[in-house]
């Protein structure tokens, strides 16, 4: 009974740092019944997946935004979501899953591996996000015997099935990381990046995990 009475107040205090400013407290601390609809911080994701010598399938994915330090907390959000001639609503509710609408779109790609999406907010304020995904689709070239993958700033390189360490391109003095085909490494490897100061503001933060093959 101890356990659900306290149970029940937590949830209770919950509601009421969201619904009313609190006197303390960091932005993104647990989640909350708030949902923004004014643009606020954003963490979001990519997945990108592209077998060898075919399209990649890239997903979008919005993550949670940090509402005003008054809160304290990280809520759930509406936005209208823009892709070339394709207008929906996203949504998400952390207290109802049920509301959830397409919390993840499918990103569509030019010729040169970018892609241009927007969120419109409740007071029709744009925040645009100019993505491009080239470096990572197009991050190796085989040489013979060699490949070589360009990892750039922010990102990192895992190689399966042969004894390699994760490679950082922040530790990289050209970027630029080389091993051998026979050396039993898996025909496709991990791609994963940071990116800081996104979309209206640069204050949003994007997440990437890709899986590139690289030989047939």
């Amino acid at each position: 009974m101890k356990k659900l009475w306290m149970l029940l107040v937590s949830i209770v205090l919950c509601f009421v740092a969201c619904d009313m400013p609190a006197t303390g407290g960091n932005p993104g601390e647990g989640e909350c019944s708030y949902i923004m609809k004014e643009h606020g911080i954003m963490t979001n994701f990519i997945r990108i997946i592209c077998p060898f010598d075919s399209i990649c399938d890239v997903k979008f994915s919005f993550g949670p935004v940090a509402v005003p330090d008054d809160y304290g907390c990280v809520a759930g959000f509406e936005y209208k979501f823009v892709q070339e001639n394709e207008i929906k609503i996203v949504r998400k509710n952390y207290f109802h899953s049920e509301l959830n609408q397409n919390t993840s779109v499918d990103l569509v790609l030019d010729s040169n591996k970018r892609a241009s999406i927007s969120l419109i907010d409740i007071n029709n304020v744009e925040k645009k996000y100019d993505i491009d995904l080239s470096g990572i689709i197009n991050s190796y070239t085989v040489r013979g015997d060699s490949v070589d993958v360009n990892v750039m700033k922010g990102c990192s390189l895992w190689l399966f099935s042969c004894k390699k360490d994760q490679v950082y391109g922040n530790n990289l003095s050209d970027g630029k990381y080389t091993f051998l085909r026979t050396e039993g490494c898996d025909k496709e490897y991990s791609y994963d990046c940071s990116w800081r100061n996104q979309g209206f503001g640069g204050k949003d933060e994007l997440d990437i995990h890709a899986m590139i093959t690289w030989e047939k």
